[in-house]
């Protein structure tokens, strides 16, 4: 029977809470996630602690100390000569209190400024989050005079920010004009303080805005990232606006605007007057991603876009197929291309030709009918895709989009769905099962909500659709019945409602020789699945993971890692993962 695997964090319990044999226990303590997570524990040192020449002896008296505790320990284990889970307690508090003791005793003001300001890089860089970041930025100035001068002097340490404070902004202007001329990565928006604070302040207004551009749009030549999410549309206009005629964005590598509210697509009469980027030629634009805004893409000037994400645009503020395909004749690097109620206009061009795209990596389709999907499949060619998502595409029956996407795409590996309808038929059927017996080197398969004939067209490894096919290409003679999908060894699943268990699939590929070796189940939804269905998975696969809400699995993170090494080395490209 596979077993659910336990993710390292459940350690952080006390020893008899842990239904774990000592062993277990014994390996997970010496773990770098154990220690960080011992040190995040401890309280922050206080000003009564001022580093002196007593101070440091007391430090090495202690580590005296330590070090004997460590070696009356480590012989009362040889004595017992077994696993003491007791005494393995006590040696991991010993020896992280040394390693504690020994960073404390460590001359870091004696080091030569360039290299303290490589270890303040790296010390901000390593952190998991923005606040996280801010906070550190904050611990470095407030250390000690020497940290604050070192700090504030490096302008890089400063260039890099998400702006998680209100209006008046008197922190992210601070590290604003601490980043003097450096490029700037620059995150803000109308509600990024409630991420963390939950507290309540004051909506934003188009002056309280303006009071945060008339900072930060002097320096817009010096912009290399910008993301903003706003959720009135006032705003976002406001800032499109102003952003446009400030200057031109020499260094502007990456522009993300995304409208967070209602509608969802974006209204019409707001397509009637785009916006543009800027009024000046952005020649380093690699990074496009509008989210239920739009902007005037016929004054988009040419660059070679690695990353296009369209989402949530009403059909008039959509680009025109003529546009799109420009876009993407400009665009050899394009890795990523995301479509997601949005796309271009189902105006066909008379002799237009598809676009070869010999870098495109990933391709996303969502929230589209079925005909619009069609349309932005018949403007491109990707022979080397290697990762495709189709989300809740409209429409009763779908086949015949799998039929066009049928030898599209032979080197796909990783195929997710989510909310696609299939009538149950035998003409269905061949067109599903044609489509994945053209996708060979499938490795990975993440459902979402997906029906149940869809599972069990996956499972047709004897149909008589798929032979036939089989034997249109080979003749008519005996042939060993193929398996679909031989290279499919991990599943992701989600949102699987009654009547659609996904132990249908599961226990098809186990019943042909070919389960699956992992699955995976985010862990909000391991409480709604039924315990007989879960035992069905459990038995049918090599192992069940549960993974932490909706983070990437590890063979995901491969993929898209292995994925970005094949892509041209002259175009650097730069993959988001």
């Amino acid at each position: 029977m596979a077993q659910v695997q336990y993710q390292p964090r459940i350690v952080y319990g006390t020893p008899p809470q842990l239904d774990w044999s000592p062993e277990r226990l014994y390996t997970l303590w010496w773990t770098d996630e154990v220690l960080r997570y011992a040190l995040s524990a401890m309280p922050e040192p206080t000003k009564a602690i001022v580093f002196s020449s007593k101070t440091q002896q007391e430090l090495r008296d202690s580590l005296r100390l330590i070090d004997t505790r460590i070696a009356q320990l480590e012989e009362r284990l040889k004595q017992l000569g077994r696993v003491s889970l007791e005494v393995e307690k006590d040696l991991y508090g010993a020896r992280v209190s040394r390693k504690l003791v020994v960073w404390r005793n460590f001359p870091i003001r004696q080091l030569p400024i360039e290299i303290l300001m490589a270890v303040f890089r790296y010390v901000v860089g390593s952190v998991p989050g923005p606040f996280e970041a801010n906070h550190t930025r904050r611990s470095l100035t407030a250390t000690c005079r020497h940290f604050r001068e070192v700090a504030i002097a490096d302008q890089s340490l400063w260039n890099s920010f998400w702006l998680l404070d209100v209006y008046p902004w008197q922190q992210s202007l601070a590290f604003l004009d601490r980043a003097g001329t450096s490029p700037l990565d620059i995150r803000f928006g109308d509600k990024e303080h409630l991420i963390r604070s939950r507290k309540e302040y004051p909506p934003l207004t188009v002056a309280h805005l303006d009071h945060l551009l008339n900072a930060l749009l002097p320096k817009v030549s010096q912009i290399r990232k910008l993301v903003t999410r706003f959720e009135s549309i006032e705003l976002v206009e406001h800032f499109m606006k102003r952003f446009a005629t400030a200057g031109p964005p020499t260094l502007l590598e990456r522009y993300e605007v995304h409208r967070t509210s209602k509608p969802y697509l974006l209204p019409s009469e707001q397509a009637n007057s785009p916006i543009p980027i800027s009024v000046h030629p952005t020649p380093k634009l690699r990074w496009l991603s509008l989210d239920g805004v739009s902007i005037d893409f016929a004054k988009l000037h040419p660059t070679n876009f690695q990353i296009i994400e369209l989402r949530r645009m009403c059909i008039q503020s959509c680009p025109t197929t003529q546009r799109f395909s420009e876009m993407l004749h400009t665009s050899p690097a394009l890795y990523r291309l995301a479509l997601w109620a949005a796309g271009p206009t189902h105006r066909p061009v008379a002799g237009a030709q598809r676009v070869k795209m010999s870098n495109l990596r990933e391709l996303i389709i969502g929230d589209v009918n079925c005909a619009f999907s069609i349309n932005m499949l018949e403007h491109i060619h990707a022979p080397r895709l290697v990762a495709l998502t189709i989300v809740h595409v409209g429409g009763p029956d779908c086949s015949q989009l799998l039929s066009m996407m049928t030898g599209m795409f032979p080197e796909l590996q990783l195929l997710s769905l989510s909310r696609l309808k299939i009538p149950t038929s035998d003409e269905s059927m061949r067109a599903v099962v044609l489509w994945l017996e053209s996708m060979p080197r499938i490795k990975m398969l993440k459902v979402v909500d997906v029906k149940r004939t869809i599972l069990d067209y996956w499972t047709q490894w004897q149909t008589d659709a798929y032979l036939r096919s089989w034997r249109e290409k080979n003749g008519g003679r005996e042939l060993v019945r193929p398996v679909l999908l031989p290279n499919l060894e991990y599943l992701h699943f989600n949102e699987q409602a009654a009547g659609d268990e996904i132990s249908v699939l599961t226990t098809a590929r186990q019943a042909i020789g070919r389960p699956f070796k992992t699955a995976y189940t985010p862990d909000f939804h391991l409480k709604t699945i039924p315990a007989e269905e879960l035992e069905k998975i459990r038995d049918s696969v090599g192992a069940l993971e549960i993974i932490d809400g909706l983070k990437s699995t590890p063979v995901e993170l491969d993929i898209h890692r292995d994925m970005a090494g094949t892509v041209d080395k002259s175009l650097q490209v730069q993959a988001p993962f």
